[in-house]
């Protein structure tokens, strides 16, 4: 990570002090700010109590950046955990979904099966049925033509 630094750059105004800016990066250089004020005229142990104010004011607002930083990660981590954890479920139960649309289907083809053997059944029965009758028939029919031929053959005989 590149650090940046910037010194402060104090000059007296007709209204007092002002600054433009403080070192950046996670240091302020204190000797060159206190070096800064002094060269304004502050009295050193103002500069260095102005400097180790300020100092301490950074550091409490870089520490509660800091904190709010790792509160909104940990919030964030949370919110993402949470959100995967939906997902899962959501996914869980379209397996479900799928899983019990695929035992229905199972069971609407089973019953579709069923009724098609039961139709092929029905259909072997009555083939059988036809079958009999046929034979039966054509037996009857070998019977009256044997009878007439057999007829035939006496009265040609006769």
């Amino acid at each position: 990570m590149a650090m940046l630094k910037r010194t402060i750059s104090i000059v007296r105004t007709g209204r007092g002090l002002s600054y433009r800016s403080l070192s950046s990066g996670n240091h302020v250089d204190k000797l060159g700010m206190v070096k800064a004020l002094e060269a304004i005229n502050v009295p050193s142990t103002q500069a260095e109590a102005l400097t180790g104010a300020i100092t301490s004011g950074l550091e409490s607002v870089v520490e509660k950046v800091k904190a709010d930083i790792a509160k909104s990660e940990e919030y964030q981590s949370t919110s993402v955990a949470e959100e995967v954890r939906k997902m899962r479920a959501d996914i869980n139960k379209v397996r479900a979904d799928i899983a019990t649309m695929q035992a229905e289907k199972r069971c609407d083809h089973d019953i579709h099966v069923n009724k098609v053997e039961m139709g092929f059944n029905e259909l072997k029965a009555e083939f059988e049925t036809t079958k009999y009758e046929a034979v039966k028939y054509a037996a009857y029919t070998l019977v009256a033509v044997a009878a007439v031929g057999s007829s035939m053959l006496f009265v040609m005989i006769w």
